[in-house]
Formats: structure tokens, C-alpha cells, sequence
């Protein structure tokens, strides 16, 4: 069965995160780092990262085109599985972005599992994600922890797949994200600050095995 949890390590200390990584990579589908980790260990720590396991670069890219466009050329020569990008600056930077991605997949921001996404982000997923369709990138973001704005947006993802943070520390359960529609959950603190990690994620995995079978 495949794995459904994304590793999100916003780890600062590259021997800690690759260490950590070792251990728990049978047990996931992907890891996912962010700004603090690239600007900690540098852009290779992707690279690095990439021998263990798919890493998804959440950059939430959110620029012009040639900026875009830039940003992903750089990014791609160290092998990422794929990148995170905003949606709100236009349709011609995502298309730049998966213009110059060649193998690396393009995942847009939907939605978010914060609170203040409710103001703005939020009450326009239905446009966001009808625009990310018409451009088929490979995946969409929308909140974990928000069952009902995650079923709205599950409805109409038209094979698109589901990223959804915000489970653990922000309220979410995996389980229950599954259910109404994401197809990976990403987990955070709750794996990184977890005295046995390996045993942590296996045990979310039978979780999800239950309710699979």
C-alpha cells in the first residue's frame, strides 16, 4: 500500500535531518522542507535529501514569471520530487513554473490550515482551483485540519492530488483528513518532536490501513 504521509522536517541542522530522514523513510511518501531549512543548510540539503526520499521544496513560490521561472530552473538541477507554489499572483506564474520544471511536479496553494487564511485565501478556493485544473498541475493544497473546506475542494479536484497540512499541532487528524478527500496528509511537529518517530508515523500508518481495507 502506499504511503500517505508527507514528513514535513523544518529542521535547521542538516546531520539531524538527514539522520532523521534515514530512519523514517520506509514509512512515508515524501519529505517536505521548507524556507528555514534551505536558508539553514543550503540549497543542496535537497540534493542530499533526495538519496533517502521524494522531497517536496515548499517554497510557496509567489512571483512573476521570470522570477518563477528562475526560481524553479535552480531548484530542479537538485532533484526534488516537487514544488510548492502560491496561485494568487496569476496563472502565467504557474505556467512559467511548470514551464521550466521538466520532471518536477508543481503542487498550488489552494487553501491554507491557518487561521487567518479565512480571510483572503480562503473564500476563493473555488477559483483557485478551478484556474490550478486548467493548467493540470500534478497537486493542490488545501487544510488538514478544516473537514468541510476540505470536502468542498475534494468534490472538484478532477483527479488532482491532496496535499493537507495542518494535522497534528493544528488540530487535524490524519484519519479523518483522509476521509474527506486528501490523498496525503503532511505532519510536522508531531513526527519531528516525537521522542520515536519511526514508531509515531507506523503507527498513523495502520491508523490509515484500517481505514483502507
Amino acid at each position: 500500500m502506499e504511503k500517505k504521509v508527507v514528513a514535513s522536517l523544518d529542521l535547521t541542522d542538516r546531520e539531524n535531518l538527514l539522520n532523521l530522514t534515514k530512519k523514517i523513510k520506509n514509512e512515508i511518501f515524501a519529505v517536505k522542507i521548507n524556507w528555514p531549512t534551505i536558508l539553514s543548510c543550503g540549497v543542496d540539503v535537497i540534493s542530499d535529501l533526495s538519496q533517502y526520499a521524494r522531497v517536496i521544496c515548499d517554497l510557496k513560490i509567489a512571483d512573476i514569471p521570470n522570477t518563477n521561472r528562475m526560481i524553479m530552473e535552480i531548484i530542479r538541477e537538485r532533484g526534488p520530487f516537487a514544488v510548492i507554489a502560491h496561485s494568487f499572483q496569476g496563472m502565467d506564474s504557474i505556467k512559467a513554473l511548470m514551464d521550466a520544471s521538466e520532471s518536477v511536479k508543481v503542487i498550488g496553494v489552494v487553501s491554507m490550515s491557518n487561521q487567518g487564511a479565512s480571510r483572503y485565501l480562503n473564500p476563493l478556493h473555488d477559483r483557485i482551483l478551478n484556474d490550478l485544473k486548467e493548467v493540470s498541475v500534478y497537486g493542490i493544497i488545501a487544510p488538514g485540519n478544516d473537514y468541510e473546506l476540505l470536502g468542498e475542494i475534494a468534490k472538484n479536484k478532477d483527479g488532482l492530488k491532496i496535499f493537507s497540512p495542518g494535522i497534528g499541532a493544528q488540530g487535524g487528524s490524519p484519519v479523518s483528513a483522509l476521509v474527506n478527500g486528501a490523498d496525503y496528509v503532511i505532519i510536522g511537529r508531531s513526527i519531528y518532536n516525537s521522542t520515536e518517530p519511526v514508531n509515531y508515523v507506523r503507527t498513523i500508518n495502520e491508523e490509515i490501513e484500517k481505514i483502507s481495507n
